[in-house]
């Protein structure tokens, strides 16, 4: 279950700000909870744009995800087993996380804009957040030069362990780009 509210109001010196609130919820078995990191109470976002000519805006923006219930213990954070199943998992992780973002986007007519834009996603230590991660890039954290697992047929074996993700990193990214609507 997922609740999301969101307003935009626009003033009348050219200034729009937006916001979103979200709260999620996951079902699981009591004694899954542990790894519940989908469950959050509070993920916000707030953005500024203000237009600065009929051609071009700025736009900051910062995001907060809430803290999860349990953290699976899959990246570099510790694991904790909970019962004599094996379940891992880590009570209440640190887990937040906060992005902070701008933007300069110029119109070069009505259908040509280019931009610039830059994020920084700053984890907290059990957050692995990530840059990209919405499929209009690369994503960062799970990138070590680990080698890759992989099966080899040749003598039936797994190499590599790879790639490793790391919880709790500062990523910071930018993309310079043009967008032609026709």
């Amino acid at each position: 279950m997922a609740v999301k509210v969101g307003v935009q109001y626009k003033l009348p010196t050219d200034t729009t700000i937006s916001a979103i609130w979200e709260k999620t919820r996951r079902k699981l078995p009591s004694f899954l909870e542990i790894q519940n990191e989908r469950t959050r109470d509070n993920a916000t976002w707030l953005a500024v744009t203000q237009k600065l000519t009929d051609a071009d805006n700025v736009s900051v923006g910062w995001a907060h995800a809430g803290g999860t219930p349990g953290d699976p213990g899959q990246h570099n954070t510790p694991a904790v087993v909970t019962d004599p199943t094996g379940v891992f998992g880590t009570p209440h992780p640190d887990n937040q996380a906060n992005m902070l973002t701008a933007a300069l986007k110029h119109n070069l007519n009505k259908a040509t804009l280019v931009y610039f834009d830059w994020a920084l996603t700053l984890n907290h230590p059990f957050a692995h957040y990530d840059l990209g991660a919405g499929g209009r890039g690369l994503t960062t954290d799970c990138h070590d030069a680990s080698q890759l697992a992989a099966f080899d047929p040749t003598t039936g074996t797994v190499s590599g362990n790879g790639p490793r993700c790391w919880a709790g990193g500062r990523l910071q990214g930018f993309s310079l780009g043009m967008n032609y609507r026709f």
